[in-house]
């Protein structure tokens, strides 16, 4: 039998592969945050925050301000994940913006209003570690201050 393959596998399937650690910043976010938080390994997520990190929401009482509530709502979102219909990332140096379309998504801009089902946030990334995250309205607002063109694609 191949190396990697149990017996209940074809011997032709798939071997498996070991996991490569990311180096660019889109692979780290989308390795160590968004498929962290997927299989509910904080480890690998909080070894990408740097000590200074924080998240600023949408709105101004939305804020982690510190590594351990940023852990905090990192794990809480672990708990109870959205039922997600698309993602997109797009890098530009060190930024990587996330956009996410799911109905629990997308904090609303006002106490009461229903959830905005899209949420696009830009990621600060310095030596490989996670400095901050924004919160945007909309994804041009996120891909503008990032300074990345509107992807289009055809």
């Amino acid at each position: 039998m191949a190396v990697g393959l149990t017996s209940h596998r074809h011997p032709l399937a798939y071997p498996v592969r070991v996991a490569r650690t990311p180096r660019s910043n889109i692979e780290i976010i989308w390795s160590d945050w968004l498929d962290a938080i997927r299989r509910g390994d904080l480890d690998t997520l909080a070894a990408r925050l740097a000590p200074e990190v924080t998240h600023r929401g949408v709105r101004a009482d939305l804020i982690c301000p510190d590594r351990e509530s940023v852990l905090e709502n990192a794990r809480a979102r672990s708990d109870e994940l959205p039922e997600v219909g698309a993602v997109e990332l797009v890098a530009t140096g060190d930024h990587v913006v996330v956009s996410i379309r799911a109905p629990t998504v997308g904090m609303p801009l006002e106490d009461g209003a229903p959830m905005r089902g899209q949420a696009s946030i830009v990621f600060t990334l310095r030596d490989g570690l996670i400095t901050g995250m924004q919160d945007y309205v909309s994804r041009g607002e996120a891909l503008a201050a990032a300074g990345a063109e509107p992807a289009v694609w055809v």
